[in-house]
């Protein structure tokens, strides 16, 4: 992998950070529908669902250990491959007869994977770009982060229950999530060319205990800042009310009146829940 000190930004942030988003939503929202489509309970849906989207949360655990090997280039690549690969191997569970199993089982590794790639992606990103090029791409993170949302919750969300009818429902996820898996393994490709390296690993950390040693530090050094009592509640409190309802909001819509809810098809959620809400946010930024 070569070290393209010479690539426009332009090329790269964009592309990156819509590689960062495609799997967050696709585990985090699209599976809602897709599972319940498929005929899963909604306890098993918004337990197991919310549960694989751990590694988010936990990532700072293990970005330490990465300072280990390689350069942050070579896992932004190998983790959208991996993603890629994991996504494909959900589409070719799903008409199994233990298929739940089987897609949760992958979207946990999507999601450790996805993580992963969150945290050498903003390592490329902060080790590339001085402080007035950060500033300057930020809002091409946000846009494009949030038209990642726009084409995994509204187009494809969209495109499923238009090809529900025509093929079937589970030929039609089939389609989704095959087309997930092509999207995030063309952006590993072209990653390999167009990336910088983001570093190579740190020298600082040579061994497990030097990692685990780096991460008390940030930790200690966290915790040691003035207010932050005061920061941690903000920061769970700010979208509280959001994590509540990510998951319940597509099934309510789903859901029939009979049942409680508005019974809207997928299509209309896709438009709906998927669409108008994140293109907003991208204009708006």
């Amino acid at each position: 992998m070569s070290d393209n000190k010479s690539i426009n930004p332009i090329c790269w942030v964009p592309t990156v950070y819509f590689a960062m988003g495609l799997p967050f939503v696709a585990l985090s929202m699209v599976s809602v529908l897709m599972f319940s489509d498929m005929g899963v309970s909604n306890a098993q849906i918004a337990f197991w669902t919310s549960l694989i989207m751990l590694p988010w949360t936990l990532k700072p655990l293990w970005s330490p250990f990465l300072e280990m090997f390689k350069t942050k280039k070579y896992f932004v690549v190998a983790t959208q491959m991996v993603t890629g690969v994991a996504f494909g191997l959900v589409a070719l569970s799903l008409p199994l007869p233990d298929f739940f199993c089987y897609a949760i089982a992958f979207m946990g590794v999507i999601a450790f994977s996805g993580a992963t790639h969150d945290i050498a992606g903003d390592g490329v990103y902060l080790t590339e770009l001085n402080a007035t090029m950060q500033a300057k791409y930020i809002g091409w993170q946000g846009a494009f982060y949030n038209l990642a949302k726009i084409l995994t919750n509204g187009g494809l969300v969209y495109l499923a229950g238009s090809l529900k009818d025509s093929i079937g429902i589970v030929h039609a996820w089939m389609v989704i999530m095959g087309i997930c898996a092509a999207i995030m393994v063309v952006l590993s490709l072209y990653h390999v060319r167009m990336l910088p390296s983001g570093g190579a690993a740190s020298g600082d950390v040579r061994t497990v205990k030097d990692a685990m040693h780096m991460l008390w530090e940030v930790i200690r050094t966290f915790f040691q800042k003035k207010y932050i009592v005061w920061y941690i509640c903000f920061i769970i409190l700010y979208r509280f009310a959001e994590g509540y309802v990510m998951k319940i909001v597509p099934l309510f819509l789903k859901a029939g009146i009979d049942q409680g809810g508005l019974g809207l098809p997928v299509q209309e959620i896709g438009i709906i829940y998927g669409t108008f809400g994140a293109a907003a946010f991208v204009l708006g930024s």
